[in-house]
């Protein structure tokens, strides 16, 4: 991964920051995708991130983003292909540079497919941008320049290094998890409050208190979270600033004892200092009472107030008190606060602040006894998921216990949480009305973790006002959304099952989701009128047999899901057959369901959601099918045996529909003319002949997936009147020979997939009408050529035609595309157009297994190009100058390869970037010899970031700031390495005068060629390196090499710091990884030869010039710098022949 990066003469404060981590990117290139994913991972450790949703910026930064910005802890800045294009995110790059200098914040660089030398040396993409900049934005190019360099050279990921995605994402979540913890040494005060000096500075900024209104802060939570503890803590820091203080605890209880009028007397008296002798009424405030109030500057506090009339009643207007005046109110339901000029919503507790608050309860210090204890406390802390009340009961229970007495209560914790935590969160459910009181308990024991938007389709049908409810739960902290899901603490889950569990009897309860429970129910059969829902996971039972009558006294069952995370096997069998379903389900969900359609009797008219995957359904009703008024989803994928469904003008409000996989579907029809609100229809892997209608009236289709449909003869010609239709999917139609011309009537098609459709020879000529078409994917199709009319779709982003073997043609010139992504690997083609320069838009190109003989020239003109592929390329003979921005070329197996440019060469002896010309065996042996001296130049040049880009906080090891690979066919390891073994897979040597040093350079070079007996393919190379200082602490590092080919050289650059050591020994373990998924391995026997090379950048005030190691490598390296010389001259001038034999005009 990557360094820290932060240091200055300000000391960066934890506590005062608002978030963990502040995210930098451009939308456009990674909002969808890869930050996505990032932001999720984060928030699900409880790092607290900030990422702009802001989708139409403009180029003003706005003050709010830059004030966030200051108030983060870190700042991950995601550099992509346009990140320089937007002045928005060179702002926020400045404005973090500036944090990072003045704040001590930590910065972290992400080179997201992009090449970091780019950023570094603006080049390429980077350098495009502050060119087209200069126009209108001169006078802030240069600190933009300088931000965007500045960055760049703080060590961080580069995605291509790191694979796959998820991998590297998890790298980044850990390291500034690490990175956090490290700010955070010791967050309790001596109260033994955890974490709440920051919560409280957090509502001290929302008072205000050098300003001279009367402000009212609500502090807004669940239950708890800490509210009252925040409340007290700031009443007692800032009272003795007001001439009038009053705290009322627990409001609610005490209205419980009196009335609003008395309790609004006693806060009075307290402000006013001594007993009221002016009578006031419930209505109307004495003169005399109003008059001393509006002159005195006054705190009150108002703890756990549950009514905003109550909260009214016992204020009364900001105009009754004096100028500077505070007014703070604590509550778990946001609407009470509604009146509140700020809310502040407290957080849970991050798992550092968890672990210290629950150790202090449970050891009487702030952290776990070492060994054991300390998985247990970590397992009791993710249980609480950072609520303090719970972590307080929790430890204070667990105080001075063995470890056998706690591994019994956290069993114990699991099926009976403790009951003082329940009852006190048990107080803000008793506080919902009827209706949402339904809801609640709905999403705790059946719908959390669903999507919001469904859910509350299903809940508005059963007659509850799911908008209004679910706002109530979110304002009350019973419920949260995240990424559009509902979402609930699970204590608060276990909470709601446990006031179902209050009935004893299983069939006298709501809501089911005990197997045993429902086991009960289901077979005694004596009738269960109360049950609404139904969850059952039937991966926890054994086979159970169910009569025909099971859901026959079920009347008012609502929600049915049997689901089966591990389907190998039919758990719930039907024998008998079954009679009954009730007619007020609205949603059911029976996987595996054993029966060929569903009961006669069923009318399921309220029913909202219908999922039935892997069933045994032929037809959803044997007769007619009754009209399904309300029905919105429909997911039967992979039911083998159903042959049809019903027309699907009887499910006029249905708008999504599942049929993946349903080999025996030969029927989908629409008889009549509708409205159909149809947005996604998935119809893949059929292998049955199917028959549409020839008119489709989905006229609001946005999807439509024909994948693996094997049977597939044709298209309905109706096709071309789905006029919102923008992903189309043919994916693997072998029988498809044709596609109607009416499809160039979408003009909305974004994605055209046509891979393995083997039958299917042309597109239509008129493709080029397909204004919107972004992707078109012809994959391993029977493509024999592109229409012409292809140069017209101005918006192609993607073009792959891999495989498309009966092309065998002279490709076709492309003009005016601005294609990014061209694949046309196996194509026969034999020679590529002179004007491929002009594809400028051009990014990643694959042109392997192809017949050409050379590369036009103009390719050094696609100023873009980052990644060339030409993996056996066998007439290939010689490469081109290839554009500066190139980062990744792949050349394997180019058999007729000869000679690459002699600018080539020199680009490449500068540029950090990754080259496989394995199995080139016919490749110049001098170009061999001065590709595998590059590594060598390039490990000199490498520089230690400057000291103010390093965390002085982190003492481990920074991974990869430059990494660089080569594969060559030569198996000699490379002259100027330092030390060598050639007959084995290891190096172990000492350093014969150790100096101080905090960056390292390494070389490393391996050579895999495993025995005749051997199989197995290899998919990578690791060095496993260990340091071991004069003082015995040991360094650890691994660095890796993806290019790998049987006996050819592998070798790689990369460079790591520690804190400053003399290093004394050092040893190195190479291994190969086989390239296998299901059983992959790192063997080391398979590892012929392999070599190390290091430099190491010494302290100043240590350094000496009687490294005797030092001077002798010194003038190795120049014998082989002289020798390079000699070559390079000799190759130079047969390079220059050939190329005049090649074009001798």
């Amino acid at each position: 991964m990557a360094s820290c990066s932060s240091s200055s003469s300000s000391s960066i404060n934890p506590q005062c920051k608002n978030y963990d981590a502040f995210i930098s990117f451009r939308g456009a290139d990674t909002r969808e995708g890869f930050v996505s994913h990032l932001y999720e991972a984060l928030n699900r450790k409880q790092i607290c991130t900030f990422k702009d949703e802001n989708l139409d910026r403009g180029e003003e930064i706005s003050p709010a983003l830059l004030k966030t910005i200051e108030n983060s802890l870190v700042s991950i800045v995601i550099f992509s292909e346009d990140y320089a294009f937007s002045p928005w995110c060179l702002d926020e790059l400045v404005k973090i540079l500036e944090c990072q200098e003045t704040k001590g914040q930590i910065v972290l660089p992400v080179f997201y497919q992009v090449d970091p030398t780019d950023v570094q040396e603006l080049t390429g993409r980077f350098g495009d941008a502050l060119a087209q900049h200069k126009e209108k934005f001169k006078e802030k190019v240069e600190s933009w320049s300088r931000a965007l360099t500045g960055t760049a050279n703080i060590s961080g990921w580069n995605s291509k290094n790191i694979k796959p995605e998820s991998k590297l994402i998890e790298e980044i979540v850990n390291d500034v998890g690490k990175k956090l913890n490290h700010m955070f040494p010791s967050v309790y005060d001596e109260d033994g409050f955890v974490g709440i000096g920051s919560r409280v500075k957090k509502v001290e900024s929302f008072l205000c208190l050098g300003s001279e209104d009367v402000r009212m802060v609500g502090i807004w939570g669940m239950p708890g979270i800490g509210k009252t503890t925040i409340a007290d803590k700031v009443f007692n820091r800032i009272a003795s600033k007001f001439e009038g203080q009053c705290f009322i605890a627990n409001v609610r209880e005490e209205l419980e004892k009196r009335s609003p009028f008395q309790l609004r007397s006693e806060i009075h008296d307290k402000i006013l200092g001594g007993e009221n002798f002016y009578v006031s009424t419930p209505d109307t405030l004495h003169p005399f009472i109003k008059r001393s109030l509006q002159n005195r500057r006054v705190v009150i506090v108002l703890d756990n107030v549950d009514d905003y009339l109550h909260l009214t009643d016992l204020v009364g207007g900001r105009n009754l008190y004096g100028p500077g005046s505070r007014i703070i109110v604590t509550s778990r339901d946001k609407q009470v606060l509604k009146i509140a000029d700020y809310i502040y919503e407290v957080e849970i507790l991050m798992f550092h602040e968890s672990l210290q608050l629950f150790s202090l309860h449970a050891f009487k210090q702030t952290h776990p006894t070492d060994g054991f204890m300390e998985q247990l406390s970590e397992k009791v802390v993710s249980h609480t998921h950072g609520l303090p009340l719970a972590l307080k009961v929790l430890g204070c229970s667990l105080y001075g216990k063995d470890v056998t007495e706690w591994e019994s209560e956290l069993k114990k914790l699991e099926s009976t949480p403790n009951k003082k935590i329940l009852g006190i969160l048990r107080r803000s459910y008793d506080g919902l009305d009827d209706n949402e009181k339904s809801i609640f308990l709905d999403i705790a024991c059946f719908f959390k973790g669903e999507e919001k938007e469904r859910v509350k389709n299903i809940l508005d049908c059963c007659g509850f006002y799911a908008e209004s409810g679910i706002r109530s739960l979110l304002d009350k902290s019973l419920v949260t959304i995240f990424m559009e899901r509902l979402q609930m603490h699970d204590l608060l889950q276990q909470m709601g099952k446990d006031i179902v569990c209050e009935e004893k009897e299983p069939r006298k309860r709501s809501r089911l989701w005990n197997a045993k429970d429902i086991r009960e129910v289901l077979a005694i059969n004596k009738g269960a009128r109360r049950v609404e829902t139904i969850l059952l996971d039937l991966s926890k039972i054994e086979n159970m047999e169910l009569c025909p009558s099971a859901f026959e006294k079920l009347n008012n069952l609502r929600l049915l899901k049997f689901f089966n995370p591990c389907p190998e096997e039919i758990k719930l069998h039907l024998p008998k057959g079954l009679k009954y379903l009730p007619n007020e389900l609205r949603f059911l969900y029976w996987d595996q369901y054993p029966l060929k359609s569903l009961p006669s009797k069923f009318c399921p008219e309220n029913l909202v959601e219908l999922h039935m995957q892997s069933s045994q359904l032929k037809q959803l009703w044997k007769k007619d099918a009754p009209d399904l008024e309300k029905l919105k989803f429909m997911d039967l994928s992979y039911s083998e045996q159903l042959i049809k469904i019903p027309d699907l003008s009887k499910f006029p409000e249905l708008e999504v529909t599942f049929l993946r996989g349903c080999t025996s579907l030969i029927e989908v029809s629409s008889s009549t003319k509708y409205d159909s609100k149809i947005t996604n229809l998935d119809l893949r892997d059929r292998r049955k002949r199917c028959h549409f209608p020839s008119c489709i009236y989905l006229t609001n289709l946005v999807s439509l997936s024909f994948n693996g449909c094997s049977k597939l003869a044709r298209l309905p010609s109706s096709l071309g009147e789905l006029r919102c239709l923008e992903y189309l999917y043919l994916d693997g139609c072998k029988k498809l020979a044709s596609l109607p011309n009416s499809i160039c009537n979408l003009k909305s098609l974004k994605c055209l997939n046509i891979e393995y459709c083997v039958n299917l020879h042309g597109l239509p000529e008129n493709l080029g009408d397909l204004e919107s078409l972004k992707n078109l994917i012809a994959t391993r199709s029977g493509i024999r050529k592109l229409p012409s009319s292809i140069n017209q779709l101005k918006e192609l982003n993607y073009l792959d035609c891999d495989g498309c073997e009966r092309l065998n043609l002279i490709l076709r010139p492309f003009t005016g595309l601005a294609i990014s992504v061209l694949f046309l690997e196996g194509c026969g083609i034999s020679e590529i157009p002179s004007n491929l320069g002009s594809l400028g838009s051009l990014t990643n190109v694959n042109l392997s297994k192809n017949n050409f003989r050379s590369i036009p020239a103009s390719i050094k003109q696609c100023s873009k190009l980052t990644k060339l592929v030409l993996r056996d390329c066998k007439s290939l003979q010689f490469l081109p100058e290839l554009p500066s921005s190139l980062k990744w070329l792949e050349a394997q197996n180019c058999t007729s390869l000869r000679f690459i440019s002699s600018s080539f060469i020199l680009r490449y002896m500068t540029s950090f970037w990754d080259l496989d010309l394995s199995k080139c065996i016919n490749l110049d042996q001098r170009a061999c010899s001065l590709l595998m001296f590059c590594p060598l130049l390039k490990l000199q040049c490498m520089r230690l970031p400057e000291e103010q880009y390093l965390d002085e906080k982190v003492v481990a090891m920074i991974e990869l700031c430059w990494k660089d690979e080569l594969c060559i066919p030569r198996s000699e390891v490379p002259e100027w390495m330092m030390y060598k073994n050639d007959n084995g897979s290891s190096l172990s040597f000492s350093l014969t005068a150790p100096h101080a040093t905090n960056f390292i350079k390494i070389a490393f070079c391996a050579l895999v060629a495993p025995k005749a007996n051997h199989s197995c393919n290899f998919s990578r190379i690791l060095c496993e390196c260990h340091f071991i200082a004069e003082s015995g602490d040991i360094l650890i590092y691994c660095c890796d090499s993806t290019l790998v080919n049987i006996n050819d050289i592998s070798l790689w650059n990369s460079t790591i710091t520690s804190d400053s050591k003399k290093f004394r020994k050092a040893s190195f373990q190479f291994y190969a990884k086989t390239d296998d998924d299901d059983d992959a391995s790192y063997i080391s026997e398979v590892i012929l030869k392999c070599g190390i090379h290091l430099i190491f950048d010494h302290n100043s005030e240590d350094d000496n010039n009687d490294d005797d190691d030092v001077l002798f490598q010194g003038l190795k390296e120049r014998q082989q710098l002289e020798d390079s010389e000699t070559i390079w001259s000799s190759y130079l001038e047969d390079y220059m022949n050939f190329c005049m034999i090649q074009c001798p005009e």
